[in-house]
């Protein structure tokens, strides 16, 4: 198409516009969030040609030149040119914002492979993320946004299967689990130089936390279904505690007496008495089945996210009286409190592939933000391919998640605080 310009009297302005010589056909299968935004070209609304009852992937074929924008009430719209629309390989991945949340997106940045978690620095200058799928931990460092620091690795190994971290602010030293390893390595915290690495006795470590005091270290191993505890101060493996099922999240009672234990075959918390070091007490908190996997003790409260049920509940510590409940969203993963308790965060995975988790479900996850007086809901923010990790920053203002089949995370804002 030819378009004629005319600047003063006899100027006379070409300009060529090939994309404009005929109509163009773009084809692709929309993964979306919200999953039913509206598809529109030039204002015309778009009808999916089918809906996949597999993995519910809508199909479009979109004929025409402008602009395709999508759309969904209370979200901020995408626009794209149709020369300039994102597909790959047939897919197309649209995520959009709410229009007025209560957290704001400030970034999207790439990690390593499988962030299976992150971490603030108790300064929340910088981020912590293990890579499950490769060998190392991903830093960044906090300024305005984020900005990739360096990757920490272990000398000597090459081995993947990074899962969980803690920060020992006493002896500033950073400890990660290695599942495939069964270790927990040691980093120095403010140079982030490598230390040591220590055997867990156990198979498949995940969890770490440690008493209010400081003084040991817990570890859950997933395969040997048991506990191992450290002293903290000399790294030496103190004992094994079984548990009677596959330990995931744990959390120490405030007094240091009592490790609270998610155990991830059923709806339940075991508790560990440490002065006896076994078990004392089961917490069941749903008949039926179940998957506990992350717990949080505060002020007498157990906060446990069970990933069968994709419920997030509340208990009494002592008694493990069912306070509340809430379904959720499919596959709850990791629960995290704001530094005042007011305001609960959990990642949803979105539901699994049918022939693998590792492989990309049909809907995108997303993050869920409650209210900790009855864990009514206040905002749900969009995430991509199963939001995983989930931390808040030491001051309240920032939330960041992983997207663990992305290798990427997304860093919030508290829009209040900002």
């Amino acid at each position: 198409m030819l378009k004629l310009f005319f600047t003063g009297v006899a100027a006379l302005v070409l300009i060529f516009q090939p994309w404009a010589l005929e109509a163009q056909t773009i084809a692709f299968g929309l993964k979306s969030a919200p999953p039913n935004l509206t598809v529109s070209l030039n204002g015309e609304i778009q009808t999916p040609v089918s809906v996949s009852q597999a993995d519910g992937i809508r199909k479009f074929r979109v004929t025409g030149t402008g602009i395709i924008r999508f759309s969904a009430a209370d979200h901020r719209s995408q626009e794209f040119h149709t020369g300039e629309l994102p597909v790959r390989n047939g897919r197309l991945e649209i995520k959009l914002e709410n229009e007025n949340g209560v957290m704001e997106l400030v970034g999207v940045y790439s990690t390593g492979v499988q962030p299976k978690s992150v971490f603030f620095s108790p300064d929340g200058g910088r981020l912590f993320v293990p890579l499950l799928g490769q060998h190392g931990i991903d830093v960044f460092r906090f300024e305005q946004s984020l900005v990739f620091e360096r990757r920490l690795s272990v000398p000597g190994s090459r081995e993947a299967g990074f899962v969980e971290a803690l920060i020992d602010e006493q002896r500033r030293e950073l400890w990660v689990s290695n599942m495939q390893k069964n270790t927990v390595h040691i980093f120095d915290l403010d140079t982030l130089d490598y230390k040591m690495s220590r055997g867990t006795g156990g198979v498949f470590p995940k969890v770490i936390a440690q008493n209010p005091e400081g003084t040991i270290t817990a570890v859950s191993n997933w395969v040997s279904r048991d506990i191992s505890v450290f002293d903290s101060e000399t790294k030496e493996l103190i004992r094994r505690i079984p548990v009677g099922g596959i330990p995931r999240g744990m959390a120490f009672s405030a007094d240091g007496n009592f490790l609270y234990t998610a155990i991830f075959d059923y709806p339940l918390i075991a508790v560990v008495d440490i002065r006896e070091n076994r078990v004392t007490a089961r917490h069941r908190f749903h008949e039926g089945r179940g998957a506990a996997r992350h717990v949080i003790y505060r002020e007498s409260r157990l906060y446990v996210s069970d990933m069968f049920r994709g419920t997030v509940n509340i208990l009494n510590a002592a008694t493990g009286a069912l306070l509340a409940s809430r379904r959720v969203g499919p596959n709850i993963n990791t629960i995290a409190l704001s530094p005042d308790g007011s305001r609960l965060f959990a990642s949803s995975r979105g539901h699994n592939n049918r022939e693998s988790y590792l492989l990309a479900g049909p809907d995108f996850g997303a993050i869920f933000l409650l209210r900790t007086t009855d864990l009514s809901l206040e905002e749900r923010i969009w995430g991509r391919n199963q939001p995983t990790g989930l931390a808040v920053s030491p001051d309240g203002r920032h939330m960041v998640f992983t997207n663990f089949l992305d290798s990427n995370m997304e860093l919030y804002v508290d829009v209040s605080r900002r």
